[in-house]
Formats: structure tokens, sequence, C-alpha cells
């Protein structure tokens, strides 16, 4: 079989890989356009997520667990006061562009063709290959292809930034300003970074961030992430389409605010290399990788609405008792989750 990927994401990287070692296609060929250009911050990496690649890849499990940044707290702040957990479910974060560069050099390792440049078209793809996974993104290449895409902003406006030092573990920052209260969702992911998501009222810059919240808030230095905007939650009916079929967040994507977005990537992929090596012909393994995969993300997606929905209202419990607010906070979608850093 051979098979085509579109995009160098964790989605893609980890198809094409598993889909190479499996032994399901024996030519594999992944399209990253801008592979240089996407340094990022830091993604979490719940429990699960490493025991997928444990019992997937081995090796790539190890190299990914080498760069990690675990803690087994979370800490809620409100205008300085701090409150923080005894315990929580262990959790990990790790650079967006180390763990593309582990998947990357994983691939090329399991012999994937790997190509730096704009992918062809998805039509010339779709007749020259068995099987063309879509997995660029929002915004995918597939939504010009015949599939239903529906997008709904959900959230508060927020912008994607980072800190110039590690914190301990993950941390809710909320502050009261003039202009309404400004909440950031920050966590290590290196022994010297953080991620730090910031929503509010007003879009401020890195300056204004630093001195509302006293601590060193930068830009990504390559990737312009300064915009403020809403959370675009994106459906896509169906997954594929003749030999087309879409992973991670070209298929779904689930606000960042209960951090589940790599993970879903990487069971995506998972669930479609198993079903492709089980399946006696193709069509009835794309059927059974949707008709697993969708009623998860579904329920991801519910969660992280009920979440958002809880971030866009925290002026309504903003002044509770701080261990109330903090109980409110850490369980807004029904269990004590994730939180944040797709």
């Amino acid at each position: 079989m051979r098979v085509a990927v579109i995009g160098g994401g964790p989605a893609g990287l980890l198809t094409a890989l598993l889909v190479k070692q499996r032994g399901v296609a024996d030519h594999v060929v992944v399209w990253e356009r801008s592979r240089g250009e996407d340094t990022g911050f830091g993604v979490i990496l719940p429990s699960e997520s490493l025991d997928l690649l444990r019992r997937a890849a081995p090796d790539l499990a190890d190299a990914v667990a080498r760069h990690l940044a675990r803690w087994e707290r979370t800490g809620v702040s409100r205008n300085g006061e701090l409150w923080t957990t005894k315990a929580t479910p262990p959790m990990a974060a790790i650079a967006r562009s180390t763990l593309k560069r582990l998947l990357w050099e994983a691939c090329g390792a399991q012999g994937v063709v790997l190509r730096e440049r704009e992918a062809p078209k998805l039509s010339a793809l779709a007749s020259s290959y068995d099987l063309v996974v879509c997995a660029d993104g929002a915004g995918s290449m597939a939504d010009r292809a015949g599939f239903t895409t529906t997008v709904e902003e959900v959230g508060p406006p927020y912008a994607w930034l980072g800190l110039d030092q590690a914190l301990g573990e993950l941390n809710f920052l909320g502050v009261s300003a003039v202009d309404g209260c400004y909440m950031a969702h920050a966590y290590p992911f290196s022994d010297s970074a953080s991620t730090f998501l910031v929503e509010g009222a007003r879009a401020l810059g890195p300056a204004d961030l630093s001195v509302l919240f006293g601590l060193p808030v930068r830009p990504d230095p390559v990737r312009d992430n300064l915009i403020w905007r809403r959370f675009r939650e994106r459906t896509v009916r169906p997954w594929s389409r003749s030999n087309i079929v879409l992973v991670g967040d070209a298929a779904h994507t689930v606000h960042y605010s209960i951090g589940s977005g790599t993970h879903l990537a990487f069971e995506d992929a998972f669930v479609l290399v198993e079903s492709m090596a089980v399946a006696d012909y193709l069509p009835r393994a794309l059927s059974v990788y949707e008709e697993t995969r969708r009623p998860v993300v579904e329920r991801f997606q519910e969660q992280g609405r009920t979440s958002a929905a809880w971030f866009s209202q925290v002026e309504d419990v903003f002044d509770l008792p701080l261990s109330r607010f903090a109980a409110s906070l850490l369980t807004r979608g029904g269990s004590f989750g994730r939180d944040v850093g797709t």
C-alpha cells in the first residue's frame, strides 16, 4: 500500500510512523510545508498519551520521556493569593517543536519519505496513492474536497504566549483590572520556559501582560501569536471520503482549556492504523476508525464547550472565597481534567 500524509504535526507524523512500522504500507510520504517555522510553546501530554506511545513505539516513548516537564499539583492564584491542590493526576508537557522533531526523526529512521514543501493537490494525491491522510490542521485541504465542515466560536478571546521561566506546575492565574478579569493558564514545558495562555476583555501585548501578572511574558519569536481571537471548534462530517481520511485538527478541534488536542491526535493515529491493520479492506477500516473515534471526540468537545463557558463567565464567580473559586474552576467540566495546552 502507498500512503500520503499531508501535514507534519503530531497527528500526521505519528500516523506515518505507525502505518510504516505496522507493515500496513510499504511506501509512506509526508509533506510538511513549514517545518522550520513552528517553534510554538509547550503541549500537554497526559499519562494516557505516554502509555499509548509506550505500546505503539517504545523507542519514541523513551525519547519523549527524556524531554518532559512533569508535575503532580495545580495552583490557582487570584490577585496574588494562592491556593494549591495537594495532589492531582500526574501530568507532563513538552515543547511542541521538540515533540515534532522527535516524531520527524522517528519517521525518518523507519523509512518514511519526508518532504519539506507544499503538498501536491489533494486530487492528484488521491489518484496516485492508495490512501491520503489529511493531518494539515484546521483549514485542511479536505475542506475543498466535499467534506462538510462547521465551525463555531466558543470561549473568551485569548492569546497564546510564553514565559521565560519554568513554573513548578500547572497554574491558573486570575487578575482583576479596571476593564475586567484576566485569566492565564500557565505550565512548564522545559527547565527554562512555560506556556502562558491568557484570556481577557481587551487585547494586551506582552509588556502590559508582564506588568499585570508580574511574569516575563513573551510572544513566539517565529510565529505571530499576538492576535487575540476566540477558539474555533471544528466539526467535520464524514471523516473519510473514498481514499481520503482526516486525523487530528483536520477532523476536529476541542477547546484548549481541557488540554486534549495532542492526546486526541495521537489516539486518532493509533486507532486509524490499528483499524487498517485488522480490516479486510480499506473502506471498512476507515468506517471502523470513525465509528470508534467520533463518539470519544464528541464527548471531549462537549466537555470543552462546558469549560469554555466557565471561562467566558468567570466574572460571575471571581469574588467567591478562594477555595470555592478554585473548586469551581477545577470541576468546571464535570471532573478534574487535563485543563490546558493542546
